[in-house]
């Protein structure tokens, strides 16, 4: 299944050679739903078409892409973001910013390759969706099962999640009382 994909940069010719590397090159990998030249038009659209990634300019004149970053995180969306900027010094800023990935304009295909590569190994579904299924697991349990896979602890997924230590940790007996493992590890090898 493709990654859905949304393109937000204001100058039309660098997200229309974007647009031409995902559709030469990552063919079948990536599928664009939708792009925009303007942050505020793309505000409105992204909560309601909910992409996987997000490629962001970070200077754009009406919000930066930074600043669109948080305004989509507020109303909850959930995707990973790649910034996309002919300027280096933004890097920390687009990381504090939750960024996955920053790539340097012009764009290079190898870049965005491999970009596009860790974002695949690290959204992999890791379970069996027959195993978690029969366990009528919530979307919320699933997602704290996707953390424990990465090997995260309860206070870093309750970071991850925007929740806190003792409601993961109320979240973890759950399900673990739901699978009848008795711990991290049997539960994850329960699901595979």
């Amino acid at each position: 299944m493709p990654i859905t994909t949304y393109i937000v940069d204001d100058e039309a010719p660098a997200r229309e050679r974007l647009v031409y590397l995902i559709e030469h090159f990552l063919q079948g990998n990536l599928e664009i739903i939708g792009q925009s030249g303007n942050a505020l038009e793309a505000l409105k659209q992204i909560p309601k078409l909910s992409p996987d990634l997000l490629f962001l300019d970070v200077e754009m004149p009406e919000m930066t892409g930074l600043e669109l970053a948080e305004q989509l995180q507020n109303k909850g969306y959930k995707g990973k973001i790649i910034f996309i900027t002919a300027h280096d010094h933004y890097s920390i800023k687009a990381i504090r910013a939750g960024a996955f990935d920053y790539l340097l304009k012009p764009v290079d295909v190898d870049e965005l390759k491999k970009s596009i590569e860790r974002f695949k190994e690290k959204t992999n579904n890791l379970f069996n969706p027959e195993a978690i299924i029969s366990f009528e697991l919530s979307e919320r349990e699933m997602e704290l099962i996707s953390h424990l896979s990465k090997g995260l602890s309860s206070e870093e997924i309750a970071n991850e999640m925007f929740l806190s230590r003792h409601t993961i940790d109320t979240h973890r007996r759950n399900i673990l009382l739901k699978t009848g493992a008795r711990n991290s590890v049997e539960l994850l090898n329960l699901l595979r």
